[in-house]
C-alpha cells in the first residue's frame, strides 16, 4: 500500500520548494541528469507530480536553479575567504578561493560545466546562467576587485570587463583541464595550481603597472 500523499500548505510552500531542489540536486550529482525525473523527485517528497509545477516549468528549469545555487555557494565562499585579506591582495585571494572551491567540489564542476545529455541542449541552459544571481555575483565581485587596475583607463567599465574575461579564462581553462580532461594526482595538482597562482599574480602586477 502506498503511503498517503502529503498536503502542502501555503505557508509551507517555500520550504517544500527547497526540499524539491535538495532531492533533485542529490540525484543529479550522484546519478546524472538522465536519472532525474519529475515523478521520482515528487515521489521522494511524498507528493503528486503536479506539485512540481507549482515551482518549475520543467526539469530543465529546476536544473538551472540548482546550478545557480551551487555558483552562489562558490561566490559566497570566495567573499568570505577574502574578508581578512589585505585589500591589495584580495583579487588574487578571490581567484585562489575560486580555484579551491571547484577543486574540492569536482563533481559539482562536472555537473555544471562539463555534463552533456543527448536529449538536452546543455549549452543553451548554461547560457541562461549568465542572467542568474550566481554568475552575476561573481561578475560584480570581480568588477569591484579589478577597479583599481582600470581606474585610469577609458572607458574603465570596458577595461574591467576585458580583465574579468581574461581572469575567468585563466581560472576556468585550468579547471576544465584538470577536472575534465585528466585527473592528476594530488601532488601534481598542487604544482599546477601554484603555476596558475603565479601566472595570476604576474598578470595582476602587470595590469596594475599599466594603470
Amino acid at each position: 500500500m502506498l503511503p498517503p500523499k502529503r498536503r502542502i500548505t501555503v505557508a509551507a510552500r517555500e520550504q517544500f520548494r527547497e526540499e524539491l531542489v535538495n532531492i533533485a540536486r542529490r540525484i543529479f550529482l550522484s546519478e546524472g541528469y538522465a536519472a532525474v525525473t519529475i515523478r521520482r523527485i515528487t515521489a521522494e517528497a511524498g507528493v503528486t507530480p503536479m506539485a512540481f509545477y507549482w515551482y518549475f516549468d520543467c526539469k530543465d528549469a529546476l536544473l538551472t536553479v540548482i546550478w545557480d545555487e551551487i555558483i552562489q555557494e562558490a561566490a559566497q565562499f570566495c567573499r568570505t575567504h577574502i574578508e581578512a585579506v589585505p585589500e591589495s591582495e584580495r583579487t588574487l585571494a578571490y581567484c585562489e578561493a575560486m580555484l579551491d572551491f571547484w577543486l574540492s567540489h569536482r563533481d559539482h564542476f562536472r555537473f555544471i560545466f562539463l555534463g552533456e545529455s543527448p536529449t538536452v541542449d546543455m549549452a543553451r541552459l548554461r547560457r541562461q546562467l549568465q542572467d542568474l544571481p550566481g554568475i552575476q555575483q561573481v561578475y560584480q565581485d570581480l568588477a569591484t576587485l579589478l577597479r583599481p587596475y582600470t581606474q585610469r583607463q577609458a572607458p574603465a567599465e570596458l577595461a574591467s570587463a576585458c580583465l574579468r574575461t581574461l581572469l575567468i579564462y585563466r581560472l576556468f581553462g585550468f579547471l576544465h583541464s584538470v577536472i575534465g580532461m585528466h585527473q592528476p594526482d594530488e601532488s601534481l595538482l598542487a604544482t599546477h595550481r601554484e603555476w596558475v597562482r603565479n601566472d595570476l599574480r604576474e598578470n595582476l602586477a602587470r595590469w596594475q603597472q599599466a594603470t
